[in-house]
């Protein structure tokens, strides 16, 4: 257990939350740093005005939402006109003038309801200081190759404008993190908070977080008295806290070597943890010969699957479930123990992640102005006392030398509202 640092408490909490913040600074040097700390040029500075519209876009996985949105005088949220669509990409691999030509469809109805849009688009994007971003490398499925290397927006427009969109408006760029951080900020008007942080907890994982623009250095012309969201790509951090069953997982994922922390961690990754480090258990004789002929013939488990093998661990429907009822009681408990310290070391490590975020900031110092983390994905709100042990290893670290006021909040259509906030303000 030792060598594979299953244990969350062999997690090194002090020292490796040292490490993740040398990391962040060296990332924001520009010195060579697991962490790409990603400047967005978004701002956090106004306030979004009330009444006013905005064409709002979420792009993150296999689905396209469009709305109009608008905050009220209380600073309520108002969504008109939902939309949902595939997207392009996902069922047919596509061109570049096609895929921006589908997008712009479905942009269209919206055309003359809002002269500014916000889109939401939750893949691998180099920022631009004029808030467009260009394409890196798409995931989550979509095929469109032509787009790689392409800039977002600025193909957006054109094609708007070529389908009869007059004067097609200004598009702010972002991504889901930074707009649920975004969403965050304004989700609770009467409240004062010392500092916003937004963390997606999903099918993967990453932290957002505001920093100074004097520390950033790796962007010259940079306002030093101003300040702007970091998007970290925390999922990439990758020194300290993994062992030898996390190195063995990793050589069998699609890009061994990246995105450490994330396949620690994230929906995509940890049930298939739990179920590699479970037949690599029973291989090695820590569990019955029984178990391990049983264990060998399972060949997936999804992030549901393990969710409700902790709530139901009898249940026949499920993979899991389905080896216990054939296995002797003491393997049956010994899996679900092992899946559980899965999970409990996958939290510690979110905690770790925040914690090193916070201290980074200094701020938080007074209880009064806590530090508002708004949280979006299913890991962390669905998977079971996942939030619940998150805090808990957060308040353990977080006191004594260390002490600093924060607060967990949700907010529902986060990255829809962060795409319109970030366009209204930006």
């Amino acid at each position: 257990m030792a060598v594979n640092r299953i244990i969350p408490s062999r997690i090194d909490f002090p020292r490796v939350c040292d490490v993740f913040q040398d990391e962040m600074r060296r990332g924001l040097e520009g010195s060579p740093s697991s962490l790409p700390m990603i400047p967005t040029f978004i701002e956090t500075a106004r306030e979004a005005p009330r009444a006013e519209k905005v064409i709002a876009l979420d792009a993150g996985g296999t689905n396209l939402r469009v709305a109009v949105v608008s905050f009220d005088p209380a600073g309520k949220p108002v969504i008109e006109d939902l939309a949902r669509h595939r997207m392009p990409g996902v069922d047919e691999e596509l061109g570049k003038d096609d895929f921006f030509r589908l997008m712009a469809g479905f942009v269209l109805p919206f055309a003359g309801r809002a002269d500014r849009i916000g889109f939401c688009f939750s893949y691998a994007v180099q920022m631009m200081p004029d808030k467009d971003g260009k394409l890196l490398h798409f995931s989550k499925e979509i095929k469109a190759p032509g787009v790689t290397g392409e800039m977002i927006g600025g193909n957006l427009r054109r094609a708007l404008a070529e389908a009869g969109f007059r004067e097609p408006p200004r598009i702010v760029l972002l991504n889901d993190t930074v707009a649920t951080l975004l969403a965050g900020r304004n989700a609770l008007p009467g409240r004062q908070f010392d500092d916003f942080i937004g963390l997606v907890c999903g099918t993967g994982v990453n932290v957002a977080y505001v920093e100074s623009n004097a520390h950033i250095h790796t962007t010259p012309g940079l306002d030093a008295a101003g300040s702007q969201i970091i998007n970290t790509e925390s999922g990439s951090f990758g020194r300290g806290a993994f062992g030898k069953i996390d190195d063995e997982f990793d050589a069998t994922t699609a890009v061994p070597g990246k995105y450490r922390h994330e396949k620690a961690i994230s929906g995509v990754y940890l049930s298939a943890l739990c179920l590699f480090t479970a037949q690599r258990a029973a291989r090695e004789g820590c569990l019955s010969e029984d178990a391990a002929r049983e264990l060998a013939r399972v060949q997936s488990l999804s992030g549901r699957e393990l969710n409700d093998f902790l709530l139901y661990p009898d249940g026949k429907d499920n993979p899991l479930g389905a080896v216990c009822g054939r296995v002797p009681a003491a393997d049956a408990r010994a899996l679900y123990r092992l899946c559980d310290m899965l999970v409990e070391r996958a939290a510690a490590l979110v905690a770790l992640n925040l914690c090193a975020v916070v201290l980074k900031t200094d701020k938080g110092r007074d209880p009064r102005y806590p530090v508002c983390i708004t949280a979006d994905g299913t890991t962390f709100w669905q998977l079971r006392s996942f939030r619940m042990r998150v805090e808990s290893h957060m308040r353990q670290f977080l006191a004594g030398p260390n002490e600093r006021a924060w607060e967990i909040i949700s907010v529902e259509d986060a990255p829809l509202l962060g795409a319109a906030i970030a366009a209204l303000t930006n």
